[in-house]
C-alpha cells in the first residue's frame, strides 16, 4: 500500500491504458486488475475509476460506491476528510494519492479526481458524445476522443478555476491490507512490495529503465547493455511503462520516501533530492544514447 502506487494506477488508468467514460459499465474498470499494458480497453465513471485504482493499491474503500457516498464510507476506513477551502486552492497543499472529491450535497457537481502530483489531476471525465453512456449508447468502448479519461492539469481543470471542489479525501497511513512503516533496519523486506521496475520513452526515441526502491535505496538507473534489466525482471516482474514526465516523478517520490524511511532509523543518511534525481537522469541519459 503507497500512494505512489496509487498514482501509478490512477495514471496508467486515465492516459496509458485506453479508458472509456460509461456509468452503465462503470464497473467494468475492475478488469485491469493485474494489467499494465498500454491501451489496454475499458469502461469507467469518475468514481469507480478512483475507488478501483485505491484498491488495487493496497488501500481499503470500505462501503463507497459513488460520490455521493465516498466522504462517508472513505473516512470510517481510515481515510482524512479535509475540506477544499483549507488548501487555499494551492497544490502544494495536497499529497500524492489525494482524491478531490466535488460532493453534490454540499455544493458541488457530482465528481470525484485523483492528484498525481506534479499539480496534475486523473480522472474519468465524460463520454465520447459529451454524455455519460458510454458504449451502452453508441459511444466506442475505449477512449475515442483522447479525453474520456485523461490526466490534466491541476490549475487548468474547470472544477479547480470555478471552485467546486469540496472536499480532499487523503489515503490512510495504514489499513486493512497494510503493515506499518518499518522503524529498524531488521524489519525492511529486501525485495518487498515497494521494489519494482519501470520504463519509459525517453525524449530521444530510446526506452529507459529504472530500479524503484523506495524504502531502501531510492532509485537508480539500469543498465540494459549486460542484460542487468532481463535479471530484474525475472526476480520483480515486468516493468511498469510510464511516460517521461512519471518517470520523473516515480524517481522524485522514491529518493522522497527514502528520506522519510531513514528518518526513522539510527544514523540514517539521508539524500539531496534533487542531486539523487539528477544522477538516475542523467545514468539514463548515458546508458540509452
Amino acid at each position: 500500500m503507497s500512494t505512489q502506487e496509487l498514482a501509478r494506477r490512477l495514471y496508467w488508468m486515465s492516459a496509458i491504458a485506453d479508458g472509456g467514460y460509461s456509468q452503465p459499465h462503470r464497473t467494468d474498470v475492475a478488469r485491469t486488475r493485474g494489467i499494465d499494458s498500454p491501451g489496454f480497453q475499458f469502461e469507467a465513471d469518475c468514481s469507480s475509476l478512483v475507488l478501483e485504482a485505491a484498491r488495487q493499491a493496497g488501500y481499503p474503500t470500505g462501503a463507497a460506491t459513488y460520490t455521493g457516498d465516498m466522504r462517508q464510507a472513505l473516512e470510517a476506513v481510515g481515510w482524512a476528510v479535509i475540506p477544499y477551502a483549507q488548501t487555499g486552492g494551492d497544490a502544494d497543499n495536497l499529497a500524492t494519492g489525494d482524491l478531490l472529491l466535488s460532493e453534490a450535497s454540499s455544493g458541488g457537481v457530482g465528481h470525484v479526481a485523483g492528484y498525481i502530483g506534479d499539480e496534475r489531476l486523473a480522472e474519468a471525465w465524460i463520454d465520447g458524445h459529451g454524455d455519460i453512456m458510454g458504449s451502452a449508447e453508441g459511444d466506442g468502448p475505449g477512449d475515442d476522443t483522447g479525453g474520456e479519461t485523461r490526466v490534466i492539469s491541476f490549475y487548468a481543470h474547470p472544477y479547480t478555476q470555478a471552485g467546486r471542489w469540496t472536499h480532499v479525501l487523503r489515503p490512510p497511513t495504514s489499513g486493512a491490507n497494510s503493515t506499518p512503516a518499518p522503524t529498524t533496519t531488521e524489519t525492511i523486506d529486501l525485495i518487498g512490495d515497494d521494489m519494482y521496475i519501470i520504463c519509459t520513452l525517453t525524449p530521444w526515441g530510446e526506452w529507459a529503465y529504472a530500479l524503484i526502491h523506495a524504502t531502501i535505496g531510492g532509485a537508480r538507473a539500469i543498465d540494459n547493455t549486460f542484460g542487468e534489466r532481463t535479471a530484474y525482471e525475472q526476480m520483480l516482474g515486468t516493468a511498469k511503462v510510464v511516460d517521461w514526465d512519471f518517470y520523473n516523478l516515480i524517481v522524485r517520490q522514491a529518493w522522497e520516501q527514502h528520506n522519510y524511511a531513514v528518518g526513522v532509523i539510527r544514523d540514517g543518511v539521508r539524500e539531496d533530492i534533487d542531486a539523487a534525481v539528477a544522477r538516475v537522469i542523467n545514468a539514463t541519459k548515458e546508458g540509452t544514447k
